[in-house]
């Protein structure tokens, strides 16, 4: 019998969290769920700006309230430039994450890439 490994959801630890607004519209909404968010004031999440640092994976999201996995492994999408198993992640700013550059932040350890899907799995 084949078998695959999902690590997705192991260690999960969640967060409930205020959504950035601009202009008096939440930066957040619930087509935003399963993507990648980052702090931006206290208690406050939105998308970050590029290759700021991660905070965790947007699991739910209403009237200005988010639910952000912040802790154990999450899938996530990813960008260009894709990362490669046991890299660190930042995020793109747009709800993705990406390689870890040169003097950047990074978080979490990459542990499967899925190029087809354009997702990798992070223990954060």
């Amino acid at each position: 019998m084949a078998r695959s490994v999902s690590n997705n959801g192991i260690g999960a630890l969640y967060g409930t969290f205020d959504v950035d607004q601009t202009e008096n519209e939440y930066d957040l909404t619930a087509d935003d769920v399963g993507k990648a968010v980052a702090l931006s004031g206290d208690n406050e999440v939105d998308f970050g700006s590029d290759a700021g640092l991660l905070l965790g994976r947007l699991e739910h999201v209403q009237e200005g309230l988010a639910t952000v996995q912040v802790s154990g492994v999450v899938r996530l999408p990813y960008v260009s430039p894709a990362p490669t198993v046991g890299d660190q992640v930042v995020i793109n700013g747009s709800g993705s994450v990406k390689q870890v550059g040169v003097d950047e932040p990074g978080r979490g350890i990459v542990l499967a890439v899925d190029g087809a899907a354009a997702t990798c799995d992070v223990l954060l």
